[in-house]
């Protein structure tokens, strides 16, 4: 008996279906790669070793065709000449790799398991081998050659302790992203002395996607909480007015308005409100013209604490007397009465 011949329709009808099985298949595989460590809490009895490999990169941003922005809950704004950030999910041991869109929203494009502290994260003290949990920045690359086999192919320092820290007495130094030893491509989850720790493929392929001194790793215990662009679009807004209002008020050299910007907990880790309040009067009386002008602005909140906003900007500063060009960083805190600087201090 002779079989049927299948029509045209029929032949593109099975690449079609051949294709979306390929494409489901291959996602799946993917899935299973980026869940391929375990998802353990920093309380929990299984710290089993597993590799450190780095996953394939994202090539469908997170696995969804997105219909509008979006961007991890507390990143209200990227410097403008920032393109990427990175972000470690403590619990789950996992480091996203985030590239800004066209859009204004930001995808993950990589994502590679981390080892932690030993006794997982939280960080307060020198020596409590926890991890921080809040928003820093890579401040600079140390090479291989200058370091010890320990540390793998190299290591980016983070700004811990940052001020946020130091505001709380908390202690400690020496937390970095770096690679394996050499002869280790396995090691648990909680095995570090707080520093966050990448296989060294990894950590060479992530030099491109850092810029030294100003890419952000926010270190949160939970996931990313993923919300559309807009969702937080109010508490920007909000937050760049109070922002462009305390420039706009010291240029006029409006002292007392100047002042109202920041909060009564305020401090520049020497001095209180009062004092700063004292200081910059004085300097302020001295001034006959005052131009501020600044660019790059970045805010994040805190994972901990969302009213509570790192702000890092380039200032422009000129007077009839003083000059000041450089990187300047504060923190804002949403208050009942609006928004207040509780931390400033060059960045």
């Amino acid at each position: 008996m002779t079989r049927p011949t299948k029509s045209r329709w029929e032949r593109s009808a099975g690449s079609v279906w051949f294709i979306f099985l390929l494409m489901f298949f291959s996602s799946s595989k993917l899935f299973a790669q980026a869940g391929a460590f375990p998802a353990l809490s920093m309380n929990s009895t299984d710290n089993s070793l597993f590799r450190l490999e780095e996953t394939s990169d994202i090539g469908f941003g997170r696995m969804q065709v997105l219909s509008e922005p979006q961007r991890p809950q507390g990143v209200l704004k990227l410097a403008d000449d920032q393109r990427y950030l990175l972000w470690v999910e403590l619990k789950r041991g996992r480091l996203h790799v985030m590239e800004r869109q066209e859009h204004g929203g930001l995808n993950t494009i990589k994502i590679i398991p981390v080892s932690i502290g030993k006794n997982g994260y939280g960080k307060e003290l020198e020596g409590d081998k926890l991890t921080p949990i809040g928003v820093y920045r890579l401040t600079s690359f140390i090479e291989d050659q200058k370091l010890d086999d320990f540390y793998g192919n190299g290591a980016f320092p983070l700004n811990y302790p940052n001020a946020h820290d130091k505001l709380n007495k908390r202690t400690g130094h020496g937390i970095w992203l770096h690679g394996l030893p050499k002869n280790i491509d396995q090691r648990p989850l909680m095995d570090s002395d707080g520093c966050v720790v990448v296989d060294n493929y990894s950590l060479v392929r992530l030099g491109d996607y850092i810029q030294t001194g100003a890419t952000y790793i926010v270190m949160s215990e939970e996931d990313i909480q993923w919300e559309s662009a807009d969702s937080f679009a109010r508490q920007e807004t909000s937050l760049r007015e109070a922002f462009e209002q305390w420039r706009a008020d010291w240029e006029a050299i409006n002292n007392d308005a100047y002042l109202s910007h920041y909060g009564e907990n305020f401090s520049d880790l020497t001095s209180n409100l009062t004092a700063w309040s004292t200081y910059k009067t004085r300097v302020n009386r001295g001034k006959t013209d005052i131009s501020v002008k600044t660019s790059d602005l970045s805010l994040i909140a805190d994972p901990r604490d969302p009213s509570l906003v790192t702000a890092r900007f380039y200032q422009q500063y000129r007077s009839n007397n003083h000059d000041w060009d450089g990187w300047k960083e504060q923190l804002w805190q949403q208050t009942d009465s609006g928004w207040k600087i509780i931390y400033e201090g060059n960045g």
